[in-house]
């Protein structure tokens, strides 16, 4: 057996992997020999962040840009002026009690609702102190301006719920497909966003201003694979472009000694990718590493 089938069945066994016949053993094995080539590469130099193997070291690059299906807005016309200087040392919501356990939108193309959820959950949690778990599902399911595992914006579902109740996770379960919008008008949380508001584009001062108040949904891209692949560290690649394609969250921001100030993000692909499911991205000027600065929003319930 040779060194790389070996640590493929040590990646089998660690992820409970399962393939209906060799053919696809095989064919999973040449996809996990290029991710690991690519993650012991980088691995041996001296970049801030680390990569590692996840549940996507086996997929395809067709399967894993299958659930890229953030759909950017075009244009992002800031809602409120221009932030120039910002005064603080930090927020993070997670430590503050408002951001839920990490979430995982398996292989549907949600990015945009588990964004707009966790916005939605942190603006209730921080205006009024209850850390609820909403349902990504209801969006997937009932918000017709989107296209569920097809993808769409967060935006749309705040739109969504300011003119319906977020349902709780607990009745209303995710699925990771499109199904039937089983809404309720009785059976919900009573609770609606009221709005939502752009954050000026590619500016650090408004986002961390912005962040002070209230948990952001933002737009990256995130079909290279040294986003694919990373495990830990400050990210301070400039190789993973600006074309919009996936939909995640900016919980914080804070100060490494190393690398200066640097974006908490929250994924929506479970504890196995990244830090236990989030990113430390280093903060830049202009659209941000990996686009994360072009089109920062949140709502307000």
């Amino acid at each position: 057996m040779s060194e790389i089938e070996g640590a493929f069945l040590g990646y089998i066994t660690q992820f409970g992997k399962s393939y209906s016949n060799m053919a696809e053993y095989e064919m999973r094995l040449r996809e996990f020999a290029v991710k690991h080539a690519v993650i012991a590469q980088h691995n041996a130099t001296e970049e801030s962040f680390k990569l590692g193997h996840n549940k996507f070291s086996d997929w395809t690059d067709a399967e894993y840009k299958a659930i890229l299906t953030y759909k950017s807005k075009g244009e992002h016309v800031a809602d409120e002026p221009e932030v120039t200087e910002f005064y603080g040392s930090g927020t993070n919501w997670v430590n503050n009690g408002c951001v839920n356990a990490i979430k995982d939108q398996g292989q549907c193309g949600s990015c945009w609702a588990f964004s707009a959820v966790a916005s939605t959950e942190g603006a209730e949690c921080i205006s009024h102190g209850h850390l609820y778990s909403f349902s990504e599902q209801q969006l997937v399911d009932c918000d017709t301006s989107c296209y569920g595992c097809n993808g769409g914006w967060a935006y749309q579902g705040f739109r969504y719920f300011e003119t319906h109740y977020a349902m709780y996770e607990s009745s209303y379960r995710y699925t990771a497909k499109d199904g039937t919008c089983k809404y309720s008008s009785s059976n919900n949380s009573g609770i609606k966003t009221k709005s939502y508001s752009n954050v000026s584009a590619d500016s650090p001062t408004s986002m961390k201003s912005a962040l002070s108040s209230h948990v952001l949904s933002v737009a990256i891209q995130a079909d290279k694979y040294v986003f694919q692949m990373y495990s830990g560290g400050v990210f301070t690649s400039t190789s993973c472009g600006t074309n919009l394609d996936h939909a995640t969250n900016v919980v914080g921001w804070g100060t490494d000694s190393s690398y200066g100030d640097y974006w908490l993000m929250r994924n929506s692909w479970g504890t196995s990718w990244g830090d236990k499911g989030y990113m430390k991205l280093q903060v830049v000027s202009g659209k941000g590493l990996c686009g994360i600065q072009m089109e920062p929003n949140y709502t307000v319930v």
